[in-house]
């Protein structure tokens, strides 16, 4: 059987038909087109950017009030130059991330919130730092905050009615974006958390003065009467503040804490020696 040989195919290139391509003409008027869109976009442009100029420098938007909420430490006066900002200034051009940072870079300011009050009053409020103890320090006294580190130099016209740690007077404190408590001050630290919860027998009201010794034993003092209470330097703190809580209750309810000369944690394991005048007595547990 033969097979015939298939038929030659003639392949034939399909040329572009007329009007595929675009006229000179169309093209021209193509150009025109989107010139005049460019340039209409420009000219809104440069009118947006020339009439938000005029608002900045615009009467209508001067600010004639501020309102400054969630100071204690400083003052609004303190924040108001801080700011840079005064009656001749537009609520409009106000950099509100300037202004934020500027008031930010205050040591008693942990963040600030700035906000326009339309058409021309500026609201600020601040969150600043919580202190919770002083220290003693050989150039006068600086605010702790809750984790150990050094908020500012204390001012008389500040309030001073906080716990005095003293003991560091030349202890290196180091300039430090940290939030770990340095290691000397955590028991400390740790102490005026507890008492922070407003124990009725031992609240942070009632502590006066917390020294640290060179060899890192804590010794406490109470507003009350200022009798060295020796918290020694090993043991977890949170069972000698609630054992302390205890043995003053204790001295309270018998009507002995007048009498008191010391109070020692150091005595023996599990002891707790009470100084009195004329005797001595043992607290256990």
């Amino acid at each position: 059987m033969k097979i015939k040989p298939a038929a030659n195919l003639k392949i034939k290139s399909i040329k572009g038909t007329k009007g595929s391509h675009l006229s000179g003409g169309l093209k021209r008027k193509l150009f025109i087109r989107i010139f005049i869109g460019l340039l209409l976009l420009v000219l809104t442009g440069f009118m947006t950017k020339e009439i938000y100029r005029k608002l900045c420098h615009c009467d209508f938007f001067q600010i004639t009030a501020m309102r400054i909420d969630g100071n204690r430490m400083v003052s609004k006066e303190q924040i108001t130059v801080l700011s840079k900002i005064d009656i001749h200034s537009n609520l409009l051009a106000i950099n509100m991330d300037q202004v934020k940072s500027l008031l930010e870079s205050h040591p008693w300011i942990a963040g600030a919130e700035i906000s326009r009050d339309w058409p021309n009053r500026l609201l600020i409020t601040v969150k600043e730092k919580n202190p919770v103890a002083l220290l003693s320090r050989t150039t006068g006294l600086f605010y702790l905050d809750n984790k150990g580190r050094i908020i500012a130099a204390a001012s008389p016209t500040q309030e001073l009615d906080f716990p005095v740690v003293t003991g560091l007077e030349s202890f290196p404190f180091y300039a430090t974006r940290s939030t770990r408590t340095p290691e000397i001050l955590k028991d400390v630290m740790g102490l005026l958390k507890l008492a922070a919860r407003n124990n009725s027998i031992l609240p942070e009201q009632n502590i006066s003065e917390i020294h640290i010794s060179e060899n890192g034993e804590l010794l406490l003092y109470l507003l009350e009467r200022p009798f060295p209470i020796y918290m020694g330097a090993d043991g977890d703190i949170s069972t000698k503040y609630y054992r302390l809580a205890k043995v003053l209750k204790n001295l309270y309810k018998t009507k002995e804490f007048s009498k008191v000369s010391y109070i020692r944690f150091d005595y023996q394991k599990d002891t707790i020696l009470v100084g009195k005048i004329g005797s001595d007595s043992r607290h256990r547990g």
